[in-house]
C-alpha cells in the first residue's frame, strides 16, 4: 500500500491502494489483495473512487468487500464495480467497524498487533482472469499511534 502523498494529504486519507484489472489473475471467480496495517494503527475511514468500470470475458458482475480476518466488510460491504451491473463510483465506507455497529468500534478500529486489511473481489460470470479493463483506488485514512512502524 502506497501512503498518499504529502500534497494529496488534503483529501483526508493516509494511504492509496490501486488495483487494476490486471492485478486480478486468480482463475478462480474471487481474489483477495491486502493492505498491511501496523501495530497501532487505528483505520478511521475507507472509501473508494471506480476511476474504470471492470469489464471482459463473461464476467457480469463484480463485487468488492473490504474488512479483515474478523469482519470481511467490517470497511465496505458488497459494493458493484463492474459495467453491466450498476456500478457504484464513489463509496464511503459504512461498515460496522466504522459507524460503531460491532459494539465496540466508534468511527474506526484499533489495531493493537500487526494485521492486514483485506479487499475481496467477487466475480459472477467468469474467472477475474478474464478481467480486460478496469480500475479502482482504495482510500484509507490510518492514523499511526507508533510512529517507528511504517
Amino acid at each position: 500500500m502506497a501512503r498518499v502523498a504529502n500534497n494529496e494529504i488534503s483529501n483526508g486519507y493516509s494511504d492509496v491502494l490501486v488495483v487494476k484489472h490486471g492485478d486480478l489473475t486468480a482463475s478462480s471467480t474471487t481474489q483477495t489483495v491486502t493492505l498491511a496495517i501496523p501495530a497501532g494503527g487505528i483505520v478511521r475511514a475507507v472509501g473508494f473512487y471506480l476511476e474504470e468500470a471492470f469489464d471482459g470475458g463473461s464476467t457480469s458482475s463484480l463485487k468488492i468487500d473490504v474488512g479483515d480476518g474478523s469482519d470481511a466488510d467490517g470497511f465496505v460491504d458488497d459494493q458493484e464495480i463492474h459495467v453491466d451491473a450498476t456500478e457504484v463510483i464513489y463509496h464511503n465506507g459504512v461498515g460496522a467497524y466504522l459507524d460503531g455497529g460491532t459494539g465496540t468500534e466508534q468511527q474506526g478500529k484499533l489495531y493493537t498487533s500487526a494485521d492486514t486489511i483485506d479487499v475481496l473481489f467477487t466475480a459472477t460470470g467468469a474467472n477475474l482472469s478474464e478481467l480486460d479493463a478496469g480500475k479502482v483506488r482504495i482510500y484509507v485514512d490510518m492514523k499511526r499511534l507508533n510512529p517507528e512502524v511504517a
